[in-house]
């Protein structure tokens, strides 16, 4: 163990981080965050909007709330409309602008030029189907990947010729407003991106016969089929949890697949909204379905470990751990009890740690396929209180049951090794 830890500290960690630090994951990255308080507010839209249970298929109190709920569907229907279509269904516009914007600024170009033109070059390429007619079909899920690529294209495309200064067009003066001088000086690189965003549409078009967004949905499709695939999902897990043990980050990993497992969630959702079951959507992975379901309590599923810590440590320094630790567990934070206990680097702690994950997406993965569960179409926020969380992802209560079995399986995993480590520490606390 010794000599792996050696070989990821010199040879995987360096790589890790120079993933991590790439201009265009960390771009996509932030800019997909920085969306996300759109994402959520049309996930609480589309909870009030689509009660999980009819008021006719139940009965008692349970049907009086099914029916109160219904009544007040029915009573916002149009505003509820309204925030689901321009949050979850427009969503890769929004994705566009934010992208852009860390982009922009990792490049040091200023001003609103940058965003606007990575927005027209994606609205060139995605925004009319093939006969030339407008079209929304790509604002959500299908253009999510196409306003990624055209985002980078043009912020890239447009930095190059700035830096040439081709064109440059340059005002005297020292009155003249910076946003005139800045507009004179992107004039014809502005023009040359729009132009060529318009030929790589039409080519696309003309060599295809389908839209950009087809094309790349083409291209990334076997990308998510391997990431929906049970193997796929598994073999993430632990890649997940073996990273992190030697103190990687896991965002090194799921950085790059972060784009796909936010265009599956959105595809489910608009599935959904389509009128589609939610034991019978597109995809079974998603977002939620990794940083609600496998990740209770944080990479590796500590919460069942905080627990444990808690109520059945007889070691006063772990004992504490489980203090400091149980609140943030509880909200998917766990960094007081990965380097508290510590679970980093700690070889007793690596096999729990490692298994965790992917058990419980072997467990998840089963319950949706069988349709025992509904599929997770929405995602609220990755630190809600884990039960909660897994009601409102799927709008199913079963998900709680599974939630809780998720974690009384993860608390079974991880209690021989807890029980090691607690008596080593309680044995060398009696040695002080």
């Amino acid at each position: 163990m010794d000599k792996l830890t050696q070989f990821m500290e010199v040879n995987v960690l360096p790589i890790a981080n120079k993933i991590a630090r790439n201009k265009y994951i960390s771009s996509i990255s932030n800019g997909l965050l920085s969306v996300m308080p759109f994402m959520v507010v049309g996930c609480f839209a589309m909870i009030i909007w689509c009660p999980p249970l009819s008021s006719a298929d139940t009965t008692g109190l349970l049907s009086t709330i099914m029916a109160g709920w219904e009544s007040l569907a029915a009573a916002l229907d149009k505003p509820l409309n309204f925030i689901c279509s321009v949050t979850l269904d427009w969503m890769a516009l929004y994705a566009v602008a934010a992208i852009a914007y860390h982009l922009a600024k990792a490049n040091k170009l200023s001003g609103y030029l940058p965003i606007a033109c990575a927005f027209i070059s994606f609205m060139i390429t995605s925004g009319f189907d093939v006969e030339g007619a407008a079209t929304r079909d790509f604002y959500g899920s299908a253009g999510l990947f196409t306003g990624i690529v055209m985002t980078i294209f043009s912020i890239e495309l447009l930095t190059f010729l700035i830096n040439k200064k081709f064109g440059r067009i340059e005002i005297a003066g020292g009155n003249v407003p910076p946003a005139i001088t800045e507009s004179f000086i992107a004039l014809f690189p502005v023009f040359v991106v729009v132009i060529a965003s318009a030929l790589i549409g039409w080519v696309t078009v003309i060599l295809t016969g389908a839209p950009l967004p087809k094309l790349i949905a083409t291209i990334v499709g076997p990308i998510a089929n391997v990431i929906n695939h049970p193997i796929g999902i598994v073999l993430l897990a632990f890649l997940i949890g073996f990273f992190w043990w030697f103190g990687i980050h896991d965002s090194a990993i799921t950085g790059t697949l972060d784009p796909f497992l936010k265009t599956m969630l959105l595809a489910n959702a608009s599935a959904v909204l389509a009128g589609a079951a939610t034991t019978d959507l597109p995809y079974i992975v998603s977002s939620p379905f990794l940083w609600i379901f496998l990740t209770v309590g944080g990479s590796g599923a500590t919460l069942s470990l905080a627990i444990l810590l808690l109520f059945f440590a007889k070691s006063k320094h772990l004992k504490m751990v489980g203090k400091l630790g149980i609140v943030p567990a509880l909200f998917n934070i766990n960094e007081p009890i990965l380097f508290g206990m510590p679970i980093v680097l700690n070889p007793m702690m690596f096999i729990p740690f490692v298994l965790a994950m992917p058990i419980n997406a072997i467990i998840c993965y089963v319950c949706f396929a069988l349709k025992i569960v509904a599929t997770p179409y929405l995602y609220p926020s990755w630190n809600l209180f884990a039960p909660f969380g897994a009601l409102l992802s799927t709008m199913d209560w079963k998900a709680v049951i599974l939630m809780i079995v998720l974690i009384l399986v993860d608390m079974a995993l991880y209690y021989p090794f807890f029980k090691m480590v607690d008596n080593q520490k309680v044995a060398e606390e009696k040695g002080k």
